[in-house]
């Protein structure tokens, strides 16, 4: 009988401590940008949660916003807060862009199981998005999508879910499971046969080249030409599957680059590329 009162205690201290990780709250970049942190609901299991990162322009917009989704992350897991660390959250809003990222189910402080780019981590998105738009310091008609790797796989099929995007940015993505698997890394094979599945369902709900005719918005592609994960053939294949149906695709392969495009490269690429398509 003694106990009960501890287990109690115990048990209330464990909720007190799971609230207050999942409360609201603030970071400061490097360059002194304050990024707010937030935690949504997942709209497929609402005990789930998504983490999310935001920052925006001191002005009062309405502003573009970008969505930035993180690929892979093998040893230091933090999903959205990896774009907080690297300032390119604070870059972006010093550019006039409500900037946010968010975490992939399995990843950083979002809920998982991660299901390697399937449809629960697509629909985290689609709520990050949805979360923007309602923002009345965004303008909800000007959200671009960029992706990369993992983050790519996702935001090209949310892409073919969601035309009111203004843009899509794709880095280094697979676009066409059937083609890419099995993939050049056994490391990789083995994520997808554990989070996924290798049945065509499953290749096919991860693979935008099958659903290219539902996309509607301008798309920019970028990868190496040497990637050692990704063949660059996914990408060129997939850039001629949109333009044939009537996408505008500006397509950058960078000749030298391994998976891991250097970010200085890709942004003089994006930035002429959001200016035009957000004008």
């Amino acid at each position: 009988m003694r106990l009960k009162p501890i287990r109690i205690l115990l048990l209330t201290v464990f909720m007190l401590v799971s609230c207050a990780a999942a409360q609201p709250d603030t970071h400061t970049d490097r360059d002194g940008w304050v990024i707010q942190r937030e935690f949504l609901q997942h709209r497929r299991n609402t005990s789930k949660k998504i983490e999310v990162f935001w920052t925006k322009p001191v002005e009062p917009g309405p502003w573009p916003a970008v969505l930035f989704i993180h690929g892979h992350q093998e040893q230091l897991r933090n999903g959205g807060e990896a774009f907080v660390r690297t300032g390119r959250l604070g870059s972006m809003a010093s550019r006039g862009y409500v900037a946010a990222s968010l975490s992939q189910p399995g990843y950083g402080n979002s809920d998982g199981p991660p299901d390697f780019c399937g449809p629960f981590t697509q629909e985290a998105v689609v709520v990050a998005i949805d979360f923007l738009r309602k923002k009345p310091f965004v303008d909800p008609n000007k959200v671009v999508l960029y992706g990369y790797s993992r983050g790519a796989i996702v935001a090209s099929m949310v892409a073919t879910q969601d035309p009111k995007l203004a843009a899509v940015v794709l880095g280094a993505g697979a676009y066409n499971f059937f083609s890419w698997y099995p993939t050049p890394l056994r490391g990789i094979d083995a994520n997808i046969e554990r989070e996924a599945g290798t049945s065509a369902e499953a290749f096919r709900t991860r693979s935008a080249f099958y659903h290219a005719d539902k996309m509607k918005v301008p798309v920019l592609l970028l990868h190496g030409a040497q990637d050692e994960r990704i063949p660059v053939q996914q990408t060129e294949a997939f850039a001629e599957k949109l333009q044939a149906n009537g996408i505008t695709v500006q397509l950058k392969i960078f000749p030298n680059a391994r998976h891991s495009i250097p970010i200085d490269e890709q942004y003089r690429e994006i930035y002429p590329f959001l200016e035009q398509s957000l004008r």
